[in-house]
């Protein structure tokens, strides 16, 4: 976590514009609001040769006197797990950082700016985001909440929090990724640019529609889709410092006999090495699981940690995308046909996060253009022959959600 609290003039405000990347993902706050309602900005890119920025427009949240801008950062795709090779961990980069710069314009045509300098900005990582991982998940404890609540105004007392301190390429990014890939240090060429293409955002809300306790404890609730997103769990009556686990899968055992004695459980076989779970520490009272720094791919969320099953209306699905609506529609009389195509779009909207990807559950989310190849002659080509077969394309396209 990331704070500055600085003084604005008593002059109106034109307006204010505010820029913002990070090494890793980041979220921005703005006087308590958080700006924005993206995922994972400033999303994927070779960062060594191509950086994006976001720019909010942040005029009418500029407060007279003294405001407070703070940021929360995590793994995203600079950090932390990359592919399924073990040895490309922090495959760009070891730690998180922030730049960012405000610039207010008052009615006078004066400008005043604000920039991510370690000497004004404060550093803090006891907040209740312990961890925050694309293949391992989200550790949130919330009983941590109550000493950080205001942190991003500028009435909050900073107990605790030390100086920010400037990161540098040096001695923090990879030079050698291994298995042959090039090194991902060489910054000749780099590029700082504003914001290209869509960003992540929440485009829908899926509701479970059934649970079962497959075991005493455990309890595994269907969304009744395969979806890319977070859940969105509601509880009430906890204790504080109760421990809930998460667990997704796409599928779970069949009733067969080679997984005698795992039958209904989620099957984590094909997420390999990826852990797929999260993990909340409540803090009593109404609360509601909602991870920000990391995404699963599932149908079926395992919950453990409580003595009875939550409601099925309480168990929901944020689902995510760079997609964020479908511009046309397909309908034929043949329900298989339509099916196909629903699953067509469920697929590429799944895998569409910043970037096309390859898939979004497994430890290996990286980008993939190969089913581009498949799905452009049908989307953009009117009257060229298409190189597959629709059946070869459901195959392809249908595998990664």
């Amino acid at each position: 976590m990331l704070r500055i609290v600085f003084t604005s003039s008593w002059q109106t405000v034109r307006k204010a514009r505010l820029y913002v990347t990070a090494r890793g993902i980041y979220d921005i706050y703005l006087n308590g609001k958080r700006m924005g309602e993206d995922y994972f900005n400033p999303g994927l890119t070779q960062y060594n040769k191509a950086h994006v920025y976001q720019t909010y427009d942040v005029t009418e949240y500029i407060e007279y006197g003294k405001n407070a801008l703070g940021a929360v950062l995590a793994e995203g795709w600079w950090s932390g797990g990359a592919t399924f090779m073990g040895y490309n961990w922090n495959f760009f980069g070891d730690r998180q950082s922030l730049l960012a710069k405000l610039v207010i314009t008052y009615d006078d045509g004066k400008e005043e700016t604000v920039v991510t300098d370690p000497a004004t900005w404060q550093y803090y990582d006891k907040g209740p985001v312990k961890y925050g991982s694309f293949f391992q998940g989200e550790v949130y404890d919330a009983t941590r909440e109550e000493q950080v609540e205001g942190w991003a105004t500028a009435s909050y007392i900073a107990t605790g929090w030390k100086p920010a301190c400037e990161i540098p390429l040096k001695g923090t990014v990879s030079e050698v990724p291994g298995d042959g890939m090039p090194p991902v240090n060489d910054y000749s060429a780099y590029t700082l640019t504003a914001q290209t293409g869509q960003t992540v955002k929440a485009i829908r809300e899926l509701t479970a529609i059934g649970v079962e306790e497959i075991r005493p404890g455990v309890f595994i609730y269907d969304m009744g889709q395969n979806m890319v997103g977070v859940p969105k769990i509601y509880l009430s009556g906890r204790k504080p410092g109760e421990k809930v686990k998460l667990r997704y899968a796409e599928v779970k055992y069949p009733d067969l006999p080679e997984y005698n004695g795992r039958v209904g459980m989620v099957m984590m076989e094909n997420i390999r090495a990826a852990m797929a779970q999260d993990i909340y520490i409540t803090k009593g009272g109404n609360e509601i699981i909602h991870p920000r720094f990391t995404f699963h791919g599932y149908r079926y969320v395992e919950i453990t940690g409580i003595d009875k099953p939550l409601p099925v209306g309480d168990v929901k699905g944020t689902v995510l995308s760079s997609i964020h609506e479908i511009t046309s529609h397909y309908e034929t009389s043949n329900s298989k046909v339509n099916k196909l195509w629903e699953n067509i779009m469920w697929s590429a909207s799944g895998n569409f996060l910043s970037i096309p990807t390859d898939c979004p559950q497994r430890n290996e989310r990286l980008g993939w253009s190969g089913d581009i190849s498949v799905f452009f002659p049908y989307s953009h080509l009117s009257g060229v022959s298409a190189a597959v077969s629709p059946e070869a394309y459901a195959c392809h396209a249908g595998y990664a959600t």
